[in-house]
């Protein structure tokens, strides 16, 4: 298993680094380890990207019909949730799904192995690395993202092209019983200072792309921070570095941050029971269902400057040369609708539908429309560019 691990690691970090070569076109000198480099130095817009999903009309009838004489469903997902869905969708149509909740890494080493050996196994996958997604993925055809045309219009404008079919935030947590109601930071430079370090847990940044495209949003959002620095201290900042993410960055990795590998594992840190000086840390929002189930005391660090959280977006596409297209493509629309994605929204907290129709928990703290407000959204075009450069500047300038 080890070996395995190793090797989805190393080809997907094969193919960023190709990508992000390619993608700055080597016109711009690599900076020296542990320096910003002069491209990041302001917010660039992402190139306009032509348009990659296909929207076609829905017939549930015809789909099913072609789609049981296909045979069994498979699918890769991002949440073990997906089983609740599968048995759902085998209910309402009689189609059977083998579903596998399947880590992205291991995600794009499968997609891009079977698609390239034309001996596809998979007909759809739940994904989490839109960068990888928008320059490898979809554009060299290893998948599509399909939108049946029923829902086209109930599904929020951003998340249309390519299809995002479920949102979470990944929130800024502390541990209420030590600090109660009120998050002990109200900025987020407070993690850069003496007081909390070594007391900051998140996702390892080598390993978990979207932590990196989370970096990359400070980067290319500086005055965001310029303004959060000078509300803080009430004066405005003095950086050598490339601009105000780069110096955050910089004072946050030698801040002795803790980083491991999940949000399970950063939610329990930072809300177990008993502890004397808990960290904040760094996780989805669903986390906040082990309140009720193990007991954990998290809160989250409602009105922190200059955002709560950051929005992270989960796709659902079709791989292509997929066994079973009609069952896809249902599957799709099933995951899309009110109905199939209630696993995550009606049984479960801290997830929210693309579809604006569809209901959201009660323990979510508000509508999607809310946290949208409360959170920051990466470019993940631009986020893929800086991925390689980001995971180096994290690697030389932690300090455990």
């Amino acid at each position: 298993m080890l070996t395995q691990r190793r090797g989805t690691r190393a080809l997907v970090l094969s193919i960023t680094v190709g990508l992000v070569a390619a993608a700055c076109g080597g016109g711009e000198p690599a900076a020296p380890a542990g320096t910003a480099a002069p491209v990041a130095a302001t917010a660039a817009p992402s190139p306009t990207r032509t348009p990659s999903t296909v929207v076609e009309p829905f017939d549930e009838a015809a789909l099913v019909s072609a789609a049981k004489k296909e045979g069994e469903l498979v699918v890769y997902w991002h949440s073990s949730r997906v089983t609740d869905a599968a048995k759902n969708f085998e209910a309402k149509f009689g189609i059977k799904v083998k579903a596998t909740k399947v880590n992205t890494e291991e995600q794009s080493e499968r997609v891009v192995r079977e698609v390239d050996s034309k001996n596809v196994l998979v007909d759809a996958i739940g994904y989490e690395d839109g960068g990888l997604l928008l320059t490898k993925l979809l554009p060299e055809k290893y998948v599509t993202s399909y939108m049946p045309g029923d829902l086209a219009s109930v599904i929020v404008e951003n998340s249309r092209d390519p299809v995002i079919y479920q949102w979470q935030p990944r929130i800024f947590g502390y541990n209420t019983e030590v600090y109660g109601q009120t998050c002990p930071i109200k900025n987020i430079w407070q993690l850069t200072e003496p007081k909390w370090k070594g007391k900051f847990i998140f996702r390892d940044p080598a390993v978990h792309s979207v932590q990196l495209a989370f970096f990359s949003t400070l980067i290319t959002q500086p005055k965001i921070l310029e303004q959060a620095y000078l509300d803080l201290y009430g004066q405005a900042l003095k950086t050598s570095e490339a601009n105000a993410g780069w110096e955050f960055l910089k004072r946050l990795f030698k801040n002795d941050p803790v980083v491991i590998n999940s949000d399970d594992d950063v939610a329990e840190a930072v809300g177990a029971p008993g502890q004397k000086e808990p960290p904040i840390g760094l996780y989805v929002l669903a986390k906040h269902r082990d309140i009720k189930n193990k007991g954990l005391k998290v809160g989250v660090c409602a009105g922190l400057n200059p955002f709560e959280a950051y929005a992270y977006p989960i796709y659902a596409l079709i791989v292509n040369g997929a066994p079973h297209p009609n069952a896809a493509k249902l599957w799709i629309h099933w995951v899309l609708s009110e109905e199939g994605v209630s696993p995550w929204t009606v049984k479960d907290m801290g997830y929210f539908s693309s579809n604006s129709k569809a209901p959201v928990h009660p323990d979510n703290q508000g509508t999607w429309a809310d946290w949208s407000k409360r959170a920051i959204f990466f470019d993940e075009l631009t986020a893929i560019k800086l991925r390689q450069q980001l995971r180096d500047y994290w690697l030389v300038n932690k300090t455990r």
